[in-house]
């Protein structure tokens, strides 16, 4: 059986400032961002998600 493996910030959009914004985000709202069903797709949804992240920790 072969394994597969993704990359697990594929999903955050094909916009490198996408990914750029997502790496500089704390660790604790990139990990919330991941266990998103449906992650964001560009970096306008990436903010949005940031705004409604739980920054209760």
């Amino acid at each position: 059986m072969d394994l597969t493996y993704t990359d697990q910030y594929a999903n955050i959009g094909p916009e490198p400032q996408a990914a750029a914004y997502f790496n500089d985000l704390p660790k604790f709202i990139q990990a919330q961002i991941l266990a998103e069903k449906d992650p964001p797709s560009s970096l306008d949804a990436l903010k949005r998600l940031v705004k409604s992240a739980d920054y209760a920790f």
